[in-house]
């Protein structure tokens, strides 16, 4: 849900910043110095506009950051907002908003957390898929009948 809330920030930064991208994705660094959330869009976009992507970074995050400031539901949901090179954006959630979550977790009870991604849409989960580089055995035949 945080990270969903990031995203929708980010794209609103980038609409709004004139920059086009394909995909907007915001993950969780292998390396928790670098915060809880990271992004690297800025790099994406940099190919596309011809910008340094630590330029993009900087607007992106001025950007996300009066956003959260006017939203009053996401005024305290960044500790901080950093740059890093070459051009990476990386999100520090504030403790108190982990906290008031606490509050949100207790109220929803068994709601909570379910997001409405993908309702209604069908979808394709393959349980088999045969590795061209390497020979099939009995796992491959054994997990076939598995799907529908």
């Amino acid at each position: 849900m945080i990270r969903q809330e990031i995203t929708e920030l980010l794209k609103r930064a980038i609409k709004d910043s004139g920059f086009k991208v394909a995909e907007a994705v915001v993950a969780h660094p292998e390396n928790a110095e670098f915060g809880d959330y990271a992004a690297s869009v800025a790099l994406q976009i940099a190919k596309i506009s011809g910008m340094r992507p630590k330029e993009i970074a900087e607007i992106l995050k001025s950007k996300i950051s009066a956003y959260a400031k006017d939203e009053a539901d996401k005024q305290n949901l960044f500790e901080k907002i950093e740059v890093a090179e070459p051009g990476f954006i990386n999100f520090f959630i504030s403790k108190e908003y982990l906290q008031n979550q606490v509050g949100e977790i207790l109220e929803q009870k068994e709601k909570f957390g379910q997001l409405k991604i993908g309702e209604d849409k069908k979808i394709n989960i393959e349980s088999v898929s045969a590795n061209p580089t390497g020979q099939l055995h009995i796992g491959n035949g054994r997990n076939a009948f598995a799907g529908e």
